[in-house]
């Protein structure tokens, strides 16, 4: 019974209170019309798991709101479940053994199991509710049977729902399940507690060193002090005045977050003791457009990666996304970012394989807290396991990622991601870019959103995805060629490069027939640029090759990229498209240049990471003259931060940029 699935029957819910109350009658539809809504009912999420997700992790309840559908309960932490009428379904309740819950079907003791006779947690993967051909109902394709061993049929009343009532109370919320168990979950701040963060955050966010007054929920509260406060913050309450006024500590060097629990205990005129908490954090703000980010690898067979972040003046703040998270590590080769929709998204290969937090990782842009991550399998169309390299957010609901079949990275496409509430359902790969890396496949590098549309490299081709459709509304061939990098230049339209043709393996290295060239198109696929290269300048082609690390500059006409095609390339070119002039080796590192670079949106300077594998630099050039100028270098000696993958900015994802 361990499929993925959902217990359905939980947006079928029948209530029996105010505020979710049904007539069993009018809504038990004929055996064809549960069977036609049951696919539609299966993609909901299951309500009983939520509520006792809630029950189990100590969560709240903020609100309770009636609808025409039923009941949407809104807890603490910002989420929420919507409990439906409904039809009845079969007696699938739960049960409590040892503090855990598991999944019961017809009646308490009578335990759902998987193949292995293990009793299935609520907090695990849900059983699967359908009707099977002669109208009876199955959990997991077996028939349901009723207390007397009698198989149940869909077109009756067979069955009950999950709950038999919900009531609102002024403290609490009480569950009654059908069986007559019940689940109670307090209200937020119902007697005494902290007025909800108004950006809809589970925590109240600080600046460092700010100062600010916090608003208190207050009944019958007749004398309260403080039972906590986080170190380093002071803290005060004016319990008539009904706030606490808090003060988050100083910044200090390389300190990204600090946070925690304040607590407030109180004594009620009832003698009653009651707790009003709020959790608290300090934080640079991630979202500031002057800011940088660096995205280190890390070693794939020894350590995680880590995310840096520099502030606009340039002071540095390593592993920023431990600080935030009490020190778990992101995942193993850290690979790619985007920010969108309030989340800053990260893409690691190897996920948790070293005890990181996953493959596809969301945290709060402002704070870097994680929200969720996903294992992230996407298997090849031929059903070969693959890396994930290179990410696209385009919505709060839909992602695309870039991967490469592990085995050698033969094989590459693109594969869309439906973003849920707090997980990833993968998507088919987009028809037309998956194939032989570098020759069909798509190319692995950077893929560039702008005003609504997806441009990424296949291989030979240029390809433009309408996210509407999951698409390629174009598609823009250079035969013989790969494309090596996509960009978007500060006149807003959208430049690649090109590898020269070339015959040979190209795994084992190529004979190149012709020059590298540089090419532009607008948002609707039109060429506005289409030059060759100087001979000097080589792309590598090979499916082990890195990418040329290729980016623009904001507000001036150049591109820079790295201009050989050897493995351990230390020299970059930079290209003016407007004079359709190049600087061959304009930049010599005298280091390999790894990932990929990027020039500062406000500064103008030139961010270019090194790697020797085990460690990495990141120098900062000044790039306003003839020649660069190296200006600052930071070093990350920890294995941590080996091969930085990319070079990165909060303004890359503004709607001023993402529109021009």
């Amino acid at each position: 019974m361990r499929k993925l699935v959902t217990l359905l029957m939980l947006a079928m819910l029948g209530m029996a209170t105010w505020s979710c109350s049904y007539d069993d009658d009018d809504l038990w539809a004929e055996i064809d019309g549960i069977r036609n809504e049951l696919a539609a009912l299966n993609e909901k999420v299951s309500s009983l798991r939520t509520v006792v997700d809630a029950l189990e992790k100590n969560k709240t309840i903020s609100e309770v709101v009636e609808t025409d559908e039923g009941c949407t309960i809104v807890f603490s932490d910002k989420t929420s479940v919507t409990i439906a009428n409904g039809a009845d379904a079969p007696v699938i309740g739960i049960d409590r053994v040892e503090g855990v819950y598991y999944w019961t079907l017809g009646g308490k003791g009578n335990f759902l199991t998987d193949d292995e006779g293990n009793r299935i947690p609520v907090s695990g993967e849900a059983p699967e509710l359908a009707v099977d051909a002669e109208g009876y109902w199955t959990v997991d394709g077996v028939r349901v049977e009723d207390a007397s061993g009698k198989e149940v049929k869909a077109s009756g009343k067979d069955g009950d729902a999950f709950f038999r009532s919900v009531t609102d109370g002024e403290t609490e919320v009480v569950f009654e399940l059908t069986d007559g168990q019940t689940i109670v979950i307090p209200k937020t701040g119902a007697v005494f507690g902290f007025v909800q963060p108004e950006d809809g955050r589970g925590c109240f966010v600080f600046g460092f060193g700010e100062r600010r007054t916090l608003s208190l929920r207050v009944a019958d509260v007749t004398t309260a002090d403080f039972m906590n406060v986080p170190e380093g913050w002071t803290a005060s309450f004016d319990l008539a005045g009904r706030s606490v006024t808090l003060k988050a500590p100083a910044a200090s060097d390389g300190v990204s977050y600090a946070g925690g629990i304040v607590t407030l205990i109180g004594i009620r005129a009832t003698g009653e003791t009651v707790f009003a908490s709020a959790e608290v954090c300090a934080s640079v703000d991630f979202t500031d457009a002057g800011g940088t980010f660096v995205v280190c690898e890390g070693n794939m067979t020894s350590a995680n990666g880590m995310l840096v972040w520099y502030d606009k003046s340039g002071k540095e703040y390593e592993e920023v996304f431990e600080q935030a998270n009490g020190g778990k590590e992101i995942g193993n080769v850290v690979q790619d970012m985007f920010m969108a929709n309030d989340r800053i998204y990260l893409l690691t290969q190897n996920g948790g394989s070293m005890n990181g937090a996953g493959r596809f990782v969301v945290c709060d842009a402002r704070t870097m807290r994680m929200e969720y991550a996903d294992p992230l399998v996407i298997k090849t169309p031929e059903g070969k396991d693959t890396w994930p390299q290179h990410l696209v957010v385009v919505s709060p609901t839909k992602a695309y990622v870039q991967y490469s079949e592990s085995g050698m990275e033969a094989t590459s496409g693109i594969c869309a991601l439906t973003l849920g509430d707090g997980s990833v359902e993968v998507g088919a790969t987009v028809e037309g870019t998956f194939g032989a890396f570098s020759t069909e496949g798509a190319v692995k590098t950077r893929m560039v959103l702008s005003r609504g549309k997806l441009f990424a490299g296949c291989g030979h081709s240029l390809v433009i995805v309408d996210p509407a459709t999951d698409a390629v509304e174009k598609r823009i061939t250079y035969e013989g060629r790969q494309v090596k990098g996509v960009v978007k230049g500060a006149d807003g339209n959208i430049y690649f490069a090109l590898a020269g043709t070339f015959t040979g393996n190209q795994n084992m290295g190529a004979d190149f027939t012709s020059a590298a060239k540089i090419v532009g198109i607008d948002h609707e696929g039109r060429e506005i640029l289409n030059e060759e290269l100087p001979e000097a300048v080589r792309f590598p082609v090979a499916t082990w090759s890195p990418a040329v690390g290729m980016c623009a500059d904001f507000t001036g006409p150049y591109l820079y990229f790295v201009d050989t095609d050897s493995f351990s390339a230390t020299t970059v070119t930079r290209y003016n498209y407007e004079t359709k002039t190049a600087d061959v080796h304009w930049l010599s590192a005298g280091e390999i240049v790894y990932g990929i670079m990027g020039q500062h949106p406000t500064t103008g300077k030139l961010w270019v990471g090194m790697s020797n594998y085990v460690s990495s630099n990141i120098c900062v050039y000044d790039v306003s003259g003839a020649s660069p100028v190296q200006e600052s270098r930071f070093s990350y000696s920890a294995q941590k931060g080996a091969s930085p993958a990319g070079i990165d900015f909060a303004y890359r994802y503004t709607s001023e940029w993402l529109g021009k």
